[in-house]
C-alpha cells in the first residue's frame, strides 16, 4: 500500500503547530474536577498527545474510538486530513473515578503531510503503476494500472476512487485506455475492442469487436444516448475507421475512409454530434464531424510545414467548454535537428473546425499526461519530460500564460478554483499517489 500524500502551499506558514493546549514540563500536572491530565499538540495532520497518568486511556475522535493505551506515554493519530475540525475525547479510569480531557480543534492547511492511505501495489515492489487519471463530477476518480513486471491480460485494472484514495469498485478488463464523458460515463478500449463501462460498478455494459485485420481502435467516447463513438485506423493503407453503436452496443454505422490517414480520438459534442481528431500526410492535422446515425457532415483542415507526423502522433484525452468547443491533448513529433515528442493542443469550435493547434516545448523530448479546466476561459495542461513535470496555463484563445516546473515525475493533474485568486491543483505520481498543491494570486 502506498501513501497517500498531501502539499499545500500557503504563505505566511512557518510552522505546522497551530498550537499548544498546555505544557507540563517534567513534572505531573495536578488535576481537579476529573479532568485527565494530557498535553495535546495539534499539526496540520496529526495529533500528538502526551499522557501523564499510568493508566489505560481510550482515545475517541469524533465519537469513534481509535485507540486504546495502556503504558504509553505518547501517541500519534495521524492520516487528519488539513483544515478539517475535529472532535477529540480521552477517558481513563483510575479506581471508580473517571477521568476526562475533551476538545474540539481544527488542523492547519498543511505544507507536507500524510492524510491516508490509498490502495495501490497490489502485486508488491511497486509494480502497479497509473497510467492515467480521469476526474469524475463530484470529485472521484477513475484511473487505470497494470503490473509493470510481466503483466498478462488479467493485470490491467480500472478502478474508481474517492478523494481520499479509497477504492469503490475495481474491474479486470484487457484495455489500455478509457474517456469519461463531461457527465461521467465511461467508454474503454484496447487495440482490438472496446466497451462501455458502468461508472457505478465498473461492469462491461457491452463491449464491440470489429473486424479489422491490419487496422486497429485509436478510440473511444460514450455519448449521450447510451451509444459509443469508435475511431482508429482502417484495414488499407491511409484510411480511417468509424463505428458508431447504439445503447445496446449494436452497430448503426461503420465505415473506412480516405479523409484522414487515421482518426486518433473522438468527443461527443452538445447537439450529439461527434468529432475525430486524426492527420492527413506528414503536416495536416484533420477533424472530422459525423451526426449521430454516422454519417459524415464537415471536415476541417490544419497544415503546418514544420511538422513531422510520420513517426508518432497520437491523441490521449479530449474536453470540452461551456460553450461547445472541443480539446484535444496529444504528443506529436517535430522536427527540430531531431525528432522530439512534444506535447499538443487542438481546439475545435462547437461545429468541429479546427480553431487553433499549439505544441509546446519542442526542444527536447516531453509526453502530456492530463489537462483540465481550471477556469471556464483557462486551460492547466500536464507533461512530463526529463525527470520534471511541467504545468503550462493557456487560455481557450491560445494565450499562453505561464509554464511551471516540479522536480518529480507525476502521471495526472486537476484543478479546482476555490475563488477569483485561489485554485487547489492535485496531481498523482506514476504510483497513484495524491498530491495537492496550491496557489494563491497566480
Amino acid at each position: 500500500m502506498l501513501l497517500v500524500v498531501v502539499i499545500w502551499l500557503t504563505n505566511g506558514c512557518s510552522t505546522d503547530t497551530i498550537w499548544e493546549e498546555i505544557s507540563y514540563g517534567q513534572e505531573e500536572p495536578s488535576y481537579s474536577n476529573g479532568e485527565l491530565p494530557a498535553m495535546v499538540q495539534v499539526h496540520t495532520d496529526r495529533v500528538e498527545i502526551t499522557l501523564y497518568k499510568n493508566l489505560t486511556h481510550y482515545i475517541y475522535l469524533d465519537g469513534v474510538l481509535i485507540k486504546t493505551l495502556g503504558n504509553e506515554k505518547k501517541v500519534t493519530l495521524r492520516a487528519l486530513t488539513p483544515d478539517t475540525e475535529y472532535h477529540l475525547l480521552i477517558t481513563a479510569l483510575e479506581g471508580e473515578k473517571v477521568l476526562k480531557k475533551e476538545t474540539t480543534f481544527r488542523t492547519l492547511k498543511s505544507y507536507a503531510t500524510v492524510i491516508g492511505w490509498r490502495e495501490m501495489d497490489l502485486y508488491g515492489n511497486n509494480e502497479e503503476v497509473v497510467d492515467f487519471v480521469r476526474q469524475f463530477p463530484g470529485g472521484d476518480f477513475l484511473d487505470f494500472t497494470h503490473r509493470y513486471y510481466n503483466y498478462s491480460e488479467e493485470d490491467y485494472r480500472l478502478r474508481r476512487t474517492d478523494a481520499d484514495g479509497r477504492v469503490k469498485w475495481r474491474t479486470n478488463i484487457a484495455v489500455t485506455q478509457a474517456s469519461l464523458s463531461e457527465d461521467g460515463h465511461i467508454a474503454a478500449w484496447s487495440y482490438d475492442m472496446a466497451c462501455r463501462v458502468n461508472p457505478e460498478t465498473g461492469a462491461v455494459v457491452y463491449e464491440y469487436i470489429p473486424e479489422l485485420k491490419d487496422g486497429y481502435i485509436n478510440g473511444a467516447c460514450p455519448c449521450k444516448d447510451g451509444g459509443m463513438a469508435i475511431v482508429g485506423r482502417g484495414n488499407t493503407l491511409d484510411s480511417y475507421y468509424f463505428a458508431r453503436l447504439d445503447a445496446n452496443g449494436q452497430l448503426i454505422h461503420e465505415e473506412e475512409g480516405n479523409l484522414a490517414d487515421e482518426l486518433y480520438s473522438v468527443h461527443e459534442m452538445a447537439d450529439g454530434n461527434v468529432v475525430a481528431m486524426g492527420k492527413n500526410g506528414a503536416q495536416t492535422l484533420v477533424t472530422i464531424t459525423f451526426d449521430a446515425s454516422g454519417k459524415v457532415i464537415d471536415k476541417s483542415l490544419d497544415y503546418s510545414e514544420n511538422r513531422d507526423f510520420e513517426y508518432r502522433l497520437t491523441f490521449i484525452q479530449s474536453i470540452s467548454d461551456n460553450k461547445g468547443n472541443t480539446y484535444f491533448l496529444g504528443y506529436c513529433e517535430i522536427t527540430t535537428g531531431g525528432f522530439h515528442p512534444c506535447p499538443i493542443i487542438v481546439k475545435a469550435d462547437a461545429q468541429g473546425k479546427i480553431e487553433w493547434t499549439r505544441v509546446l516545448n519542442g526542444q527536447y523530448s516531453a509526453y502530456p499526461s492530463n489537462f483540465y479546466f481550471i477556469e471556464d476561459d483557462k486551460l492547466c495542461v500536464l507533461y512530463s519530460s526529463d525527470k520534471n513535470t511541467h504545468v503550462s496555463f493557456i487560455t481557450t484563445g491560445n494565450e499562453h500564460l505561464q509554464d511551471i516546473a516540479f522536480k518529480n515525475n507525476y502521471g495526472a493533474l486537476y484543478a479546482c478554483p476555490v475563488n477569483e485568486e485561489y485554485s487547489q491543483f492535485i496531481l498523482f505520481d506514476s504510483f497513484g499517489r495524491i498530491l495537492l498543491v496550491d496557489t494563491e494570486g497566480e
